[in-house]
C-alpha cells in the first residue's frame, strides 16, 4: 500500500509538472479552435501559462494542412500572457495579455464557451495586408493601423461589443498616389452577426461602404470608391482593378 502511494504521489507530481511547463506552442493550438482559424502563434516562447509569441491573421485561403509555414500578416512586436493555474482548474478563464504596442494589458476572464476582454487600444506604426488574401493581395496595401475597443464578449462564434479601427496613410504598390487616404472600420457585434462600415477621414481615394459578419459566412462587404478631382487620372487604373465601375464611381463587393 506504501509503495502504491508512492507511485500515486510520484505520477501526481509528474503530471502537475508537465501541466505547469506544458510549452508555450500549445497555446496556439487553442488559439486557433477559438479563432476557427484566423489567429495563430510563431515563434512561441516560454509555457502555456506565461509565455510570448508572435501573432498572426492567418490567410484561410492560401493555409493547407500539410504547409511548413502559416500564410498570413504578423502583428509586429510580440503578444506576452500570463495565465492563472488554480482558477482554470476551476474552469474559469483568468488572464493578462499585453501586445507590443498597447499602452496597458488587457483582462480576459470568462469560462466555457464564453471570454470576456476587457477595453484596450493598440497602435502598430506599419502594416503590411498584402498576405491577407483576397482581395488584399491584389491591392497590397500597407500603412498604419490603430485600433480601440470597448469590453468584448466572445461566445462561439459570436461577439458582442464595439471596435474601431483606424487605418492611416494607406498606400498601395499598385499606383504612385502616397498616400492614398486614412479609413476608419468600425465594427459592431450583436451577438452571431457584426455590423461593418468604413468612412473616408481624408485623401484622395474616397471609400464608402457597409456590410455584416457571420462565422458562417464571414465578411460581406459592400463600398463605393471614386478619386478627387486632383488624383482622378492617376487613380483610374487602381480603381479598375478593386471592382466594377459605375460611372464616376467603382463598386466593391467582399464575399457577397
Amino acid at each position: 500500500m506504501r509503495i502504491a502511494l508512492m507511485v500515486a504521489a510520484a505520477l501526481l507530481g509528474l503530471l502537475i509538472a508537465l501541466i505547469g511547463f506544458a510549452p508555450a506552442s500549445m497555446a496556439d493550438w487553442g488559439l486557433q479552435r477559438v479563432s476557427n482559424g484566423r489567429l495563430a502563434l510563431a515563434e512561441a516562447d516560454g509555457t502555456v501559462w506565461n509565455g510570448s509569441a508572435r501573432l498572426v491573421l492567418v490567410d484561410i485561403g492560401d493555409r493547407s494542412r500539410h504547409a511548413a509555414t502559416i500564410a498570413g500578416v504578423a502583428v509586429p512586436g510580440r503578444i506576452n500572457w500570463q495565465v492563472k493555474l488554480l482558477p482554470l482548474a476551476l474552469a474559469i478563464i483568468d488572464a493578462r495579455v499585453r501586445v507590443d504596442g498597447m499602452s496597458e494589458a488587457i483582462q480576459l476572464s470568462g469560462g466555457i464557451g464564453e471570454l470576456r476582454i476587457s477595453g484596450g487600444q493598440l497602435s502598430l506604426p506599419s502594416v503590411d495586408l498584402g498576405r491577407l488574401g483576397s482581395p488584399w493581395n491584389t491591392i497590397r496595401p500597407s500603412g498604419a493601423l490603430s485600433l480601440r475597443w470597448d469590453g468584448l464578449q466572445l461566445r462561439q462564434g459570436s461577439f458582442t461589443g464595439r471596435a474601431d479601427m483606424e487605418l492611416r496613410d494607406m498606400a498601395s504598390a499598385l499606383t504612385p498616389v502616397k498616400p492614398l487616404g486614412s479609413y476608419r472600420i468600425g465594427i459592431v457585434g450583436e451577438g452571431p452577426q457584426a455590423k461593418l462600415d468604413i468612412v473616408t477621414l481624408s485623401g484622395p481615394l474616397q471609400l464608402e461602404g457597409n456590410g455584416t459578419w457571420t462565422n458562417r459566412q464571414g465578411v460581406r462587404f459592400t463600398a463605393l470608391a471614386s478619386a478627387q478631382a486632383e488624383e482622378k487620372d492617376r487613380l483610374q487604373t487602381l480603381l479598375g482593378l478593386i471592382g466594377q465601375r459605375q460611372g464616376d464611381k467603382t463598386l466593391i463587393r467582399i464575399g457577397a
